[in-house]
């Protein structure tokens, strides 16, 4: 994750982008995840954002019916709903990586273990969190 950091922020100062990393709290099920989200936000205030994850397992393991690990956003407003931003794909090292461009400013991102990438709502407990405050 230190060279994609490097990478990032080399991108963001040759853009004139701001660039914040905010880690990711690991759920106990999967004590040995990590995660970390790189926001980009332009001078018109969009934002992308890079999620990295490193040691997250099959998520059959922690779901049967699990097929992917799916990306959620909440923007912290009353009655915000969870939207699908799309999912991850771990691979044998156990990494993954999902972009993603949102507007909101402030929101909470959650992943998921579905049986499907295009699930309407979290099936279970998030395995890994964050809370973003881009103001």
């Amino acid at each position: 994750m230190k060279i994609a950091l490097l990478a990032a922020t080399l991108g963001a100062l040759l853009t004139g982008c701001n660039i914040t990393t905010y880690p990711m709290t690991a759920d106990a099920s999967v004590p040995f995840a990590v995660g970390e989200v790189d926001a980009h936000v332009q001078k018109d205030g969009n934002g992308s954002f890079q999620i990295d994850v490193e040691h997250l397992g099959d998520p059959a393991k922690l779901n049967p019916a699990a097929r992917t690990y799916v990306v959620w956003v909440q923007p912290r407003k009353q009655d915000a709903k969870l939207q699908n931003v799309g999912s991850i794909e771990v691979d044998r090292r156990y990494t993954g990586r999902h972009t993603f461009t949102s507007s909101f400013k402030k929101f909470d991102i959650k992943i998921t273990p579905e049986p499907r990438a295009d699930a309407l709502k979290p099936s279970g407990p998030s395995v890994l969190k964050a809370t973003l405050d881009l103001l």
